[in-house]
């Protein structure tokens, strides 16, 4: 097993050989605090081959028995994913043949996924009037639908759209392939980056008075750094790895945006379903947006990561085309077994969801109690979605602080230097499993 005092020098290395990394550097480690607007310079970087990607090389995986960074839900075991099935995915189960499968995916679980889009009470994909209210419905389609694998349908939506000396805005920190893959051919990359406001409390949940702060993106500064050479913005909401998120009203400012400059609108939804509400506040972009592109999944609010489903969506006929083809030199077609699995997650999905946020609104809770009890030590930063958060250390750095954390405690926490302009002086702390609560009981005991 290799030690856990690694994590953070391989880390720095890696992030200090990219040109990238080195702007990074030299901007200081703390530029996510900064205004997005004084951090809107171009940054370019050409290689043909991305450098290792940080959060999925992290030795915390490994290192220890204990990691509370794992960024998925409780996984659902096999067994009783097949028990919810009903009779038409029973019979697709047991006569299915092992051949490849279609190439965007099966009918059935199109069909499944386009319900989540069109008729799910939970999402309500509808198009917006000018006061910001939904009003139509979707005009998605089964053919508007490629099944991938989540991480594929990244590296193919950037490969297939974008080109060398693209303009990108990019909602920033956040996983790493959602701004490296547009660096590494040659794009001019812009960062949107947070800031951390005072606000009225708005958490049904909250266990700290109406000033807790939250990490607030500003719809304002997103605008100033779209131009008309912008040829893709991308965003994640609920983001990784803040929890932050946005309003349907202001995703109406970011549409229009892209509107007036015709470019493209992606935004992973990965995490879509896991609002700390209890309900999706958001319409999914490709729904309402004739150049919005979703990426969704099964493997966050559905606790099926291990099947490595996921989809691309987007209205745009020229879109899926260009993804199709290129689909054709990864991975062809999805598992045909993973497919049926993933149609009885998506007909089960009130039932899994429900439990996933029963599971986050108490490890949720109980790492703000956490935080409060050692105030001294952390800072608490409201999360609004997702099954994490980015809790600030006050006095120390981030990657020492992992380091002793895992030699003393046994206990692996995700520094936020893995994430490019998250500084290091956070960690991102996951709530969306059972054992989240034992983890912070050990993490408690090493601080008394």
């Amino acid at each position: 097993m290799r030690a856990c005092t690694k994590i953070i020098p391989t880390a720095s290395r890696i992030l200090a050989s990219t040109s990238f990394g080195a702007a990074v550097n030299a901007a200081g480690q703390n530029s996510f605090a900064v205004s997005a607007t004084s951090l809107g310079t171009s940054v370019r970087r050409f290689s043909a081959t991305p450098p290792p990607f940080l959060v999925e090389q992290w030795e915390g995986w490994e290192a220890g028995k204990l990691v509370l960074s794992n960024s998925d839900c409780e996984p659902i075991k096999q067994s009783s994913l097949l028990s919810m099935a009903d009779d038409e995915c029973k019979a697709r189960w047991d006569d299915l043949d092992l051949g490849y499968g279609h190439q965007k995916g099966c009918e059935h679980l199109r069909a499944d996924i386009l319900g989540t889009f069109n008729n799910d009470s939970l999402t309500g994909i509808e198009d917006f009037t000018d006061e910001g209210k939904a009003s139509k419905s979707s005009p998605l389609t089964v053919d508007d639908i490629n099944v991938v694998v989540p991480a594929e349908g990244i590296y193919l939506t950037m490969n297939a759209l974008l080109e060398e000396g693209d303009e990108v805005v990019v909602a920033m920190p956040c996983y790493q392939s959602l701004h490296q893959l547009a660096e590494s051919k040659g794009c001019m990359v812009k960062p949107w980056l947070p800031t951390v406001d005072s606000r009225p409390g708005n958490d049904s949940f909250s266990l700290g008075p109406d000033n807790t702060k939250f990490h607030n993106f500003s719809i304002s500064d997103l605008e100033s750094l779209i131009t008309p050479s912008t040829k893709m913005v991308v965003m994640n909401f609920p983001h990784n790895p803040t929890g932050a998120m946005i309003t349907e009203g202001e995703l109406q400012r970011i549409v229009r945006a892209c509107e007036k400059n015709d470019c493209y609108l992606f935004n992973d939804e990965m995490y879509k379903y896991l609002e700390h509400k209890g309900k999706a506040t958001l319409p999914s972009v490709a729904g309402i947006y004739e150049k919005g592109i979703s990426l969704g999944g099964v493997s966050k609010w559905g606790s099926l990561a291990g099947i490595r489903i996921g989809w691309v969506v987007s209205q745009s006929e020229e879109v899926m085309s260009k993804i199709s083809q290129l689909k054709d030199y990864t991975t062809i077609s999805s598992s045909r077994p993973a497919e049926v699995l993933a149609s009885i997650g998506i007909r089960n999905r009130n039932l899994i969801i429900q439990n996933n946020l029963d599971i986050i609104h108490c490890g949720k809770g109980y790492l703000k109690s956490f935080a409060q009890v050692h105030s001294e030590h952390f800072e608490w930063i409201e999360p609004e979605g997702g099954s994490f958060a980015f809790l600030r250390l006050r006095n120390e750095k981030a990657s020492p602080y992992v380091r002793e954390l895992a030699e003393k405690a046994n206990l692996c926490v995700m520094p936020s230097d893995l994430f490019v302009h998250g500084g290091d002086d956070s960690l991102r702390v996951c709530f969306g499993r059972k054992d989240a609560i034992e983890m912070i009981d050990t993490w408690s005991k090493h601080l008394e």
